[in-house]
């Protein structure tokens, strides 16, 4: 089953990203005139609302947190039709990333953080 991914991208950048992915995806699909591309990008928006809704409004995550979004999709008799969906948030490990830090500012001589 085809898949798009934005990568990890700041909250604040995943919808333009998963726009720039889906349509890169079904640019063959636009090409021999199967999809259309509004039609398409009207969903895209849908999607990108909900998830909006979901992470900002419900769970509150901050705007800089990063984010992956992975959408697998089918194209069925000419329409695109979304699979399944997975959104992964990443946060701020304080620990792994003070010692980190630390390791390397010991490796390069600048002493602890």
């Amino acid at each position: 089953m085809p898949e798009v991914r934005t990568g990890p991208i700041r909250l604040s950048g995943y919808a333009l990203k998963l726009r720039r992915v889906v349509n890169a995806a079904l640019r063959d699909y636009y090409k021999q005139k199967k999809l259309d591309a509004k039609e398409i990008n009207n969903i895209i928006s849908d999607i990108n609302a909900k998830i909006y809704n979901i992470l900002v409004e419900k769970f509150e995550v901050p705007k800089d947190a990063v984010v992956n979004i992975i959408l697998q999709y089918e194209i069925e008799d000419n329409k695109f039709v979304i699979k399944d969906i997975k959104i992964e948030v990443f946060d701020l490990n304080e620990i792994l990333t003070r010692n980190a830090t630390n390791e390397i500012k010991k490796l390069l001589g600048l002493g602890s953080a």
